[in-house]
């Protein structure tokens, strides 16, 4: 799979000449930093590195003032729009709705502007695009590592994992699927294409020779078809928590598929007062919850709960 520097670089490729040039200027430890490349029209160019975010110069360096950072204009908004699209904006209706499309080596390039609704309230496409972040795709490898032991996961079991945002959730799950899915069959179901990141129909990142991708569908159809399609002994998925997510999610578990899943929550007691949640952990569905910390604990464990003895 491709390393971090090429994935920038290709990230760099979304860019006007002129605002990716700085970056190329950068040493490779300054580069290796960087989280997300930010544009905001008629603004500066920026990057995020961890959770802070810097104004980019000329010359290539992270600078907390404004009035040294490059100008970013309605022009090269435009470029890197029409450029993730792959000039056929049309073809990606559905991508343009949900506001951000997977490219080339796994990148996720978002995009905000002014929302044209249909006729039911719901958004047809997006028009006078004001802001565009690229978030470059991190594979850690190893970071699985301490989950799968402490837990005996060549074992399959129910495991629930907990976290704020940026807690390091979906780094986490791509990795179990990188290592458990070279023994078992997976099937992902990767509703916002971030674990797997398809793009031209195959994975851009490393997710295990037995995992099969569900690309895009909602959870509830996704772990359905699933079921009954690709006989999975692990199912995994990320973010849950709609009422149909835990029924589809129950069906596996009768259907005696394992689970592991995610979800937002600042701890474990949170988790268990959250609708539709309370059924599936008085029933006992998941034999572990975890919860992730974040900061410089981003993606440690820092608390396991025993549901199921």
């Amino acid at each position: 799979m491709q390393g971090q520097k090429s994935k920038l670089d290709k990230a760099l490729r979304l860019l006007t000449p002129r605002l990716a040039q700085p970056f190329y200027n950068m040493s490779d430890i300054d580069k290796a930093e960087i989280n997300e490349i930010r544009l905001r029209n008629r603004k500066y160019l920026t990057a995020v590195v961890k959770e802070y975010e810097y104004y980019i110069t000329d010359e290539g360096c992270f600078s907390d003032d404004y009035k040294i950072a490059i100008h970013v204009t309605e022009e090269d908004i435009d470029y890197t729009y029409k450029t993730a699209l792959r000039n056929t904006i049309y073809s990606f209706k559905r991508e343009i709705s949900l506001g951000y499309i997977i490219t080339d080596g796994g990148n996720r390039v978002g995009f905000c502007g002014t929302a044209v609704l249909d006729e039911n309230g719901k958004i047809d496409t997006l028009k006078n695009i004001s802001g565009i972040s690229i978030r470059i795709a991190r594979e850690i490898f190893g970071i699985a590592d301490d989950l799968i032991n402490k837990l005996n996961l060549s074992i399959l079991k129910n495991v629930l994992i907990l976290g704020p945002p940026s807690s390091g959730k979906t780094t986490l799950l791509r990795d179990l699927c990188r290592q458990i899915g070279m023994k078992k069959r997976i099937s992902l179901i990767d509703e916002k294409n971030e674990i797997s990141a398809v793009f031209k129909s195959s994975p851009q990142n490393n997710i295990g020779n037995f995992t099969d991708v569900f690309d895009s569908y909602t959870k509830y159809y996704g772990m359905l078809s699933a079921v009954k399609i690709m006989s999975p002994q692990l199912i995994v998925c990320d973010e849950i928590g709609t009422k149909d997510d835990l029924e589809a999610l129950d069906y596996a578990i009768n259907s005696g598929v394992s689970i592991i899943a995610t979800m937002h929550s600042i701890s474990i007691d949170d988790a268990f007062k959250k609708p539709y949640m309370k059924e599936l952990f008085n029933r006992k569905a998941f034999d572990y919850v975890i919860l992730l910390g974040t900061g410089i604990n981003l993606g440690k464990i820092i608390s396991i709960r025993k549901i199921k003895d």
